[in-house]
C-alpha cells in the first residue's frame, strides 16, 4: 500500500494497478480501522478501475464471494466508490462498476447504492438501462393478501 501513497501520478498509479498478479490486495486491506477496499480510493482513475475489473480477473471473482465483504458498498461516509468516479466525471469507469455489480453482486440488497444517484448518473448519461433489468433494481415479492396478486376474485 505504501507503494501507492508513493505514486505522484495517476499514471503511475494505473501503471502499479496494472503490475499486480492477483487484484486481491486491492479488494480485502486490512487497514488500521479494519478491512477497506482500495477500490473506493481508486475509482477517481478509469484506468486503474479497468484493471481491477478486466475480464481476465473473472476467476478470481468466481472463486472469492464476496458476499460479507463486497467490493462495491457504502462507505461510512453514505459515499461509494460509484459516487467517486461519477463525480469525477469517469463515466466508463461507472459503467464498468454497473456491469460489475450485476454480474457478482445481482441482488437487490445493493439496490441502496443507486439510492442517491441514479438521477444524475442518468443525466451524464450513464448507461444505466442493464440496471434498470437487473435484480438489483427489481425485486419481485410474493404477497397473496396484495389485492392485485390474489387468486381470490371477490378481493380483485
Amino acid at each position: 500500500m505504501q507503494s501507492l501513497y508513493s505514486c505522484t501520478t495517476p499514471s503511475e498509479i494505473s501503471h502499479l494497478v496494472g503490475m499486480q498478479p492477483s487484484p486481491h490486495v486491492f479488494f480485502k486491506v486490512y487497514l488500521e480501522l479494519g478491512i477497506k477496499s482500495m477500490v473506493p480510493y481508486l475509482a477517481f482513475d478509469a484506468r486503474s478501475l479497468a484493471h481491477l475489473l478486466r475480464p481476465e480477473n473473472a476467476e478470481f471473482f468466481a472463486k472469492n464471494s464476496f458476499d460479507e465483504f463486497p467490493v462495491f458498498y457504502k462507505n461510512p461516509d453514505g459515499g461509494s466508490a460509484i459516487d467517486v468516479a461519477a463525480e469525477n466525471n469517469q463515466i466508463r469507469s461507472v459503467n464498468e462498476m454497473i456491469k460489475y455489480i450485476i454480474h457478482y453482486q445481482n441482488s437487490y440488497k445493493y439496490a441502496h447504492l443507486f439510492q442517491s444517484n441514479l438521477i444524475q448518473l442518468i443525466r451524464d448519461e450513464v448507461d444505466v438501462t442493464p440496471l434498470l433489468n437487473s435484480k438489483v433494481l427489481n425485486y419481485t415479492f410474493e404477497y397473496d393478501e396484495w389485492t392485485g396478486s390474489s387468486t381470490d376474485l371477490a378481493k380483485l
